[in-house]
């Protein structure tokens, strides 16, 4: 098992970045994460003119994969993830789905045990993820705030222990990083960001040779998320949808307009960041559809 600090970071996904270090399928490491401003942040009410919004969304890597080449997927297996003892959650001035926030907020949030203590008298279990996880993209640099079929900025609430991402494949080695963890996120957002923390995340990567995907998935015990994020909200949910469909017609072995009946009876249509643009949806498609197969 190896372990990488969190002093080695990149704002951006490229394939120009040099490795940190270098990784086999099958192996296991444990990587520290910046919290998402990089530690600018020290207390509630901090003015937001002191940050350096350059440093801000780091990620730790990237890591060059062994064996990963172009058609190829990265399968990530989240395994632990521990957390500090406290979160930052940053309202900016008209930002999220309601657009009248005036006064910027900086808020500084405590941990009880494993519970976040929101306000006086008032907690919720902490559920950590992944905000940033992703590989160099087919061509250019995306920075850390933006999605892709590469990943990026993706906000899934189910990038979180025991569940495993799949990542498109686009230069040898892959150069996959990791970072921005959040103590809790909500489904789209809303409020433009979730809590995020700094933490040691511990994953095992393999590769999956030859299998082509369009752009990242989760798969957890339930069953598996498709990811998609677009300029429009409407291009956003036919390509997320159009992936779960497209899984079941090929696993299931069914014609498309059966898969898309299918789709349509038990699939789940949701949101990981609905603020603004980009957008960024996910169609889970469950695990029962499974006795199609005849499983």
């Amino acid at each position: 098992m190896k372990f990488e600090e969190k002093d080695n970071v990149i704002y951006s996904f490229s394939a120009q970045h040099n490795p940190v270090a270098e990784l086999s399928p099958g192996e296991i490491l444990v990587v520290e994460t910046a919290d998402c401003f990089n530690g600018q942040v020290h207390e509630s009410g901090q003015s937001l003119a002191a940050i350096d919004w350059n440093r801000v969304t780091p990620a730790t890597g990237p890591f060059y994969v062994n064996g990963a080449e172009p058609g190829d997927a990265l399968e990530i297996e989240i395994l632990e993830i521990k957390t500090a003892q406290q979160g930052i959650m940053v309202l900016e001035r008209e930002t999220g789905i309601l657009p009248n926030v005036n006064v910027p907020e900086v808020k500084i949030f405590g941990l009880a045990a494993s519970s976040l203590i929101l306000a006086e008298g008032l907690s919720v279990p902490v559920q950590p993820m992944i905000g940033v996880i992703g590989v160099a993209p087919s061509e250019g640099e995306v920075s850390n705030k933006l999605p892709g079929s590469h990943g990026g900025k993706l906000y899934a609430k189910e990038i979180c222990p025991g569940s495993r991402i799949c990542l498109p494949v686009f230069h040898a080695g892959a150069l996959l990083a990791l970072g921005d963890i959040h103590l809790l996120m909500g489904d789209g957002a809303i409020s433009g960001s979730g809590i995020g923390t700094s933490a040691e995340v511990k994953f095992r990567v393999e590769v999956l040779k030859g299998m082509q995907l369009a752009g990242p998935l989760v798969a957890t015990e339930a069953g598996t998320y498709f990811l998609a994020s677009a300029p429009s909200l409407a291009e956003a949910i036919g390509t997320a949808c159009r992936a779960g469909v497209d899984y079941i017609s090929e696993t299931a072995e069914l014609p498309f307009a059966e898969a898309y009946m299918a789709a349509g009876a038990v699939g789940q249509l949701g949101f990981c960041q609905a603020a603004g643009s980009p957008y960024i949806v996910k169609f889970f498609v469950p695990r029962l559809l499974k006795v199609l197969q005849g499983e």
